[in-house]
């Protein structure tokens, strides 16, 4: 547990320090889940087919993936360039949605409504500075990844020591609850 904390803080600082090496990261990453995810349609077509045999779209859909993903796979420096475009989308979209929701909160008696509508109209300024200034959307969307990564290696850390303090008391007072 303490390797993997120790592992996931350093490779979050890692795609903090390196935000185009995360980008290709995720592009690569990309690729191969649609891969995989493409031979298992793949798979569940050849064992489903007898049952439905009206299952072409599923085959379909499987030679589909299995394409994307090789093409991701392939040329993952234009993926790496169409992502953090993909992210200026989702934060425009997302930012816009939570800012009109906070009205709706607000009228239904949330007294933080606004804190809502600030990160909402914040998450949609992010997602047009990321069209307007190229290469924001990557440094941002590498930030985020990276920050998750610390987060969770951190919480794994903090357990671990929370465990041992446990395991301690239980050995000291083994009554203790």
């Amino acid at each position: 547990m303490g390797i993997t904390g120790a592992a996931l803080v350093a490779l979050g600082i890692i795609c903090i320090c390196n935000p185009m090496s995360t980008v290709i990261s995720l592009a690569w990453i990309l690729g191969i889940l649609t891969l995989v995810s493409g031979a298992a349609t793949l798979l569940n077509w050849i064992s489903l087919r007898s049952y439905f045999p009206q299952s072409g779209s599923i085959l379909l859909s499987a030679v589909l993936q299995i394409i994307i993903g090789i093409l991701f796979l392939r040329h993952d420096l234009a993926l790496a360039a169409i992502i953090p475009i993909i992210f200026a989308f989702f934060l425009i979209i997302e930012g816009v949605n939570l800012a009109i929701r906070s009205f709706d909160y607000r009228k239904i008696g949330f007294r933080f409504w606004w804190i809502n509508l600030i990160l909402g109209l914040s998450g949609a300024i992010l997602g047009f500075l990321s069209f307007s200034v190229p290469g924001v959307g990557g440094k941002a969307l590498s930030l985020c990844v990276g920050c998750g990564l610390v987060v969770v290696g951190l919480v794994y850390l903090i357990a671990l020591f929370a465990i041992n303090r446990f395991e301690r008391e239980l050995n000291t007072n083994p009554w203790v609850e």
